[in-house]
C-alpha cells in the first residue's frame, strides 16, 4: 500500500481493504452493546418502542403512558419493528439500529471518499472515523443521534456528489439519495437537519459559485420527495391533537432560542467536545480546521472545503443556539474525519503538504501523546479510582506495547504497517475497555433494582413513584409507573393497597415519617446528577419483605 496510488490497485486488494475496514468499523460499533444497561435518553426510546406494540398506536408514541411527541419517531419505529422481530426488547434490539447506522455512515465514506479523492484516503477517512470516541459511544446507544448523522452525512455526500458530477444520470442518481436522506434525517429527529444541511450546503454553493447547477438538482421532484416523507407523520399527529402544537413549539423553536431546556453555557461550549468526539487523534484537530486554507492542497482543496464549511457551518449554528448539548455536534463529525484522513494520509505516504521532518515529529509527537495518556491514567485511576486499577493496567499496558509497535514500524519506513498497527491497536483497546469497564457501570445498579420491584409487585398491583422516577426504572419494571407529588395521595394509595416507590430525598421523607411499612430496600437504587448513587425503597401495606437476590 505504501507505493501503490489509487488507481493501480487491483479490483480484488481493493475489495479486502474495504472489507477488513467494515469489520473494523462492525466491532468498535457493535462490541458489547448489550453488556451495560440503558441510560436515562436510550429509556424514552426502548419503553415507547415497547408501548407502541403493547398499546398498538404507531402515529401517537407513548412514554410511561403519557404522549411524547418531543422527538419525531423513527428511532421508535426501527426499535419497535425489530423487537417484534426478535420477539425481544433488550440493550441489543435497542442499540442495533444505532450500529447499523454506524457502519452504513463507514461504508458511505468509503464510496464516496474513493470517488473524490481516491482509495488510500477512503481507507484512512473511514478508518479515523470508526475509531473516533464519538462513533463508538454513539454506535452503542439506542439515541437517534447516529441514525441522525448518518443521513445527515449521506446528504453532503450525495449532494457534493451531483453537482460535481458531469453525467446527467448519476446526478439524478446522486440528488434522490440526497433527498431521501433530507426526509429521513426529518424523521430521525427533526427539525434539526434543516439549518445542519441546508447552511452548509448555501455556503458552499455561494462561494464555490454554483448557482447555475442548482436547476440540475431536482427542484421541483426533490422537494416533493422529502415532503412526502417528512409530512404524514406530524399531519396524523396534528389531526389526533386537534392542532394543539404547543409541544412542538417548545422543543423545536423555543429550544434553539434558550426559552425552553435552557442551558447557560459559554460560547466556547463546543470547542472541547471537538477534541474528545475525534479522540484518539486530537493532534489533527488545529491542521483541519485551518487546511482548505493551504493552497499546497491543489485539486484536493475543492472538497476540503466542502467538508469545511460541514463541520464549520453547523459549529457556528449550534453556537449560537440557545440550548447547547455535547452531541448536537455529533452529525458534522463524519466530515472532520474525513478532513483528518486527507491530513495523516498525506503525513504517512505522500508527504506533499508536510515534509518528512515535520511528518516524524508530528507523528513522534502523537505516539508521546499516547504513552503519557496511558501512563497517566494508570496513576491517576491507582490514587483515585483504586476499583478500576485492573482495567487501567490492563488498557495502559495495551497501549504502550501499541505505541512501541507503531515506533518500531516508523523506524523501519513501514508506513502501512504502522497505519495497520495504529487502528488494529485502537480496536483492540475499544474491545478490552468495553469488556472489562461494562460490568462497573453505574446504570447497572437501577436495572437491577427495578427488575427486583418487578419481581416482588405482582403484574396485577398497581406501583406509583413519590416525587421522581428515573426512565431507566421505568423501562425495566416494564409498565407505567405513575408519579405522585402529593404526599397525602402517596398515604391515600398506601391505606388502598397500591405499591409505593420512593428515592433520594423523597425516600428520606417518607421514612422520616414513619407512617409507610419498607418491604425492599437498595443502598445503590438510582444514579443522579454526576454519577451520584442513591438509596431507593419499596413500600407496601400488607406486603413482606423481600431480600435482594439481584
Amino acid at each position: 500500500m505504501d507505493n501503490l496510488d489509487s488507481a493501480s490497485i487491483p479490483g480484488k486488494i481493493r475489495a479486502l481493504f474495504f472489507v477488513c475496514v467494515l469489520l473494523l468499523a462492525i466491532i468498535t460499533a457493535s462490541w458489547g452493546i448489550s453488556k451495560t444497561a440503558f441510560e436515562n435518553h436510550e429509556c424514552y426510546v426502548a419503553t415507547a418502542a415497547r408501548e407502541m406494540l403493547q398499546n398498538g398506536e404507531w402515529v401517537m408514541p407513548t412514554y410511561n403512558g403519557e404522549l411524547r411527541l418531543q422527538k419525531t419517531p423513527l428511532s421508535y419505529w426501527l426499535v419497535a419493528g425489530l423487537s417484534q422481530i426478535t420477539g425481544i426488547l433488550d440493550e441489543f434490539t435497542a442499540r442495533l439500529p444505532s450500529v447499523i447506522f454506524a457502519v452504513l455512515s463507514v461504508a458511505a465514506i468509503l464510496y464516496f471518499v474513493d470517488q473524490w479523492l481516491g482509495f488510500r484516503i477512503a481507507i484512512m477517512s473511514a478508518l479515523v472515523w470508526s475509531t473516533s470516541y464519538s462513533y463508538i459511544y454513539y454506535a452503542h446507544n439506542a439515541r437517534p443521534e447516529m441514525a441522525l448523522t448518518f443521513f445527515i452525512t449521506l446528504c453532503f455526500l450525495s449532494f457534493y456528489s451531483a453537482i460535481n458530477e458531469s453525467s446527467r444520470k448519476s446526478q439524478i442518481i446522486y440528488m434522490l439519495v440526497f433527498w431521501v436522506s433530507f426526509g429521513l434525517a426529518m424523521l430521525a429527529k427533526g427539525p434539526m437537519p434543516l439549518p445542519l444541511v441546508v447552511l452548509p450546503i448555501f455556503f458552499y454553493i455561494v462561494i464555490s459559485r454554483q448557482w447555475k447547477k442548482m436547476p440540475k438538482l431536482l427542484p421541483i421532484v426533490g422537494p416533493v420527495i422529502f415532503l412526502a416523507i417528512v409530512l404524514p407523520w406530524p399531519l396524523a399527529v396534528a389531526n389526533k391533537v386537534n392542532w394543539d402544537l404547543v409541544v412542538w413549539k417548545q422543543n423545536f423553536f423555543d429550544r434553539f432560542f434558550g426559552k425552553y431546556a435552557y442551558s447557560n453555557y459559554p460560547i466556547y461550549f463546543y470547542i472541547p467536545f471537538i477534541f474528545s468526539f475525534v479522540f484518539p487523534w486530537v493532534a489533527f484537530v488545529p491542521g483541519a480546521l485551518v487546511s482548505p486554507f493551504y493552497k499546497i492542497w491543489d485539486k484536493k482543496r475543492k472538497v476540503m472545503l466542502f467538508l469545511w464549511l460541514c463541520f464549520v457551518a453547523n459549529l457556528l449554528f449550534l453556537t449560537v443556539s440557545g440550548g447547547k448539548r455535547k452531541h448536537y455536534i455529533l452529525p458534522a463529525m463524519p466530515a472532520f474525519a474525513i478532513l483528518i484522513g486527507i491530513l495523516m494520509e498525506d503525513m504517512v505516504f505522500v508527504r506533499r503538504a508536510f515534509t518528512l521532518k515535520f511528518a516524524k515529529n508530528f507523528l513522534l509527537c502523537h505516539i508521546i501523546f499516547i504513552i503519557v495518556l496511558a501512563v497517566g491514567s494508570m496513576i491517576y485511576v491507582a490514587i483515585a479510582k483504586s476499583e478500576f486499577l485492573f482495567i487501567a493496567i490492563s488498557l495502559g499496558l495495551i497501549g504502550l506495547a501499541m505505541a512501541g509497535g507503531i515506533t518500531a514500524s516508523f523506524a523501519k519506513r513501514k508506513a502501512a504497517l504502522a497505519c495497520g498497527l495504529i487502528f488494529t491497536g485502537y480496536c483492540i483497546l475499544t474491545i478490552c475497555h468495553i469488556s472489562l469497564s461494562a460490568p462497573l457501570n453505574n446504570n447497572n445498579y437501577t436495572k437491577r433494582f427495578a427488575l427486583a420491584i418487578l419481581k416482588t409487585v405482582p403484574a396485577t398491583d398497581d406501583l406509583v413513584a413519590y416525587g421522581y422516577v428515573s426512565p431507566r426504572v421505568v423501562n425495566y419494571f416494564g409498565r407505567p409507573i405513575r408519579i405522585i407529588d402529593d404526599k397525602s395521595s402517596i398515604y391515600e394509595r398506601y391505606n388502598a393497597g397500591t405499591w409505593i416507590l420512593a428515592t433520594d430525598g423523597e425516600m428520606e421523607e417518607l421514612e422520616q415519617d414513619g407512617w409507610l411499612r419498607k418491604v425492599y430496600h437498595n443502598d445503590k437504587a438510582e444514579m443522579r446528577g454526576q454519577n451520584r448513587n442513591t438509596r431507593g425503597s419499596l413500600f407496601h401495606r400488607l406486603a413482606p419483605k423481600v431480600e435482594d437476590s439481584f
